[in-house]
């Protein structure tokens, strides 16, 4: 009886001392996400507004005609979108993190946010001989945040660009069915692989399959997608690769008065109405 007594008290003694184990793991992990989120936080604030000169004052260069320079020209103004481009999504990372997810509703034509995302990558697209097809199937503007739209079609288009083999094509649809903004990007590649597409869209995962699934664009198009209760998937068939994503128009505002804002994230949005 002493003896069951004993393992009793010894087998209670090893639940306390795991279940102590456990909360200083829990502490050390939200300690981490915390520093991680502040470090986050730190380098998109430090970053962002140097990015912001630099995107605006490199296309106003005078070069002097020569081949030398025409060849580092587009190089640099490339170098420097692309990583003005990451800074934003950084920036984008540290807000859903946060749940500082401001939303500012416009009326705007989904068909110039591509116009928009295409001409920042114009360099790769003339690099690779990409040929590039937009099937816009959406007639009228809708109710949506300018920058979320364009931040979802510029991570699954550079992806597009980036990994489809050259000189093929790359295939952009835009539709709307009932209240639901969808855009589809075709590209011709190996693809991501099908058994690794819970990693593809996890942040800073280190997938099996090389460098898909690494960086953070494809988990923020799942983090906005989600927001706005929407999804992102992919296939693969016969060396096609096909990203999907979905997310729901508030098509109410539309009637609201003054709501939103018109300090948009690109300046060619001339035509977009606040609403």
């Amino acid at each position: 009886m002493m003896k069951q007594g004993s393992t009793q008290k010894n087998l209670e003694d090893e639940v306390a001392f795991l279940s102590k184990k456990i909360l200083e793991l829990n502490k050390r992990l939200i300690g981490s996400e915390k520093a991680k989120s502040r470090f986050l936080s730190l380098v998109t604030s430090e970053l962002n507004n140097p990015m912001t000169v630099l995107v605006g004052m490199v296309p106003h260069l005078q070069l002097h005609v020569c081949e030398k320079n025409e060849k580092i020209y587009p190089m640099v103004n490339q170098e420097v979108l692309n990583l003005d481009f990451k800074i934003k999504n950084l920036v984008m990372t540290a807000r859903i993190e946060s749940g500082d997810l401001d939303v500012s509703y416009a009326l705007v034509d989904p068909l110039d946010i591509i116009d928009e995302v295409t001409e920042s990558l114009k360099y790769i697209i003339e690099e690779k001989k990409i040929h590039l097809h937009v099937n816009n199937q959406i007639n009228k503007k809708i109710v949506a945040d300018p920058q979320i739209i364009y931040t979802i079609a510029r991570n699954l288009i550079s992806n597009a660009c980036l990994y489809g083999t050259m000189s093929s094509a790359v295939e952009i649809i835009i539709r709307k069915e009932n209240s639901i903004f969808i855009i589809s990007v075709k590209n011709y590649g190996d693809g991501p692989k099908l058994q690794n597409k819970p990693e593809i869209f996890k942040r800073f995962s280190d997938g099996p399959d090389g460098e898909h699934g690494l960086g953070i664009g494809l988990s923020i198009v799942r983090a906005l997608c989600e927001r706005f209760d929407g999804t992102v998937d992919f296939s693969v068939d016969n060396g096609i690769v096909t990203f999907v994503a979905s997310l729901s128009l508030d098509e109410e505002k539309v009637n609201s008065k003054a709501y939103g804002s018109n300090e948009f994230l690109f300046e060619s949005f001339d035509d977009a109405i606040e609403i």
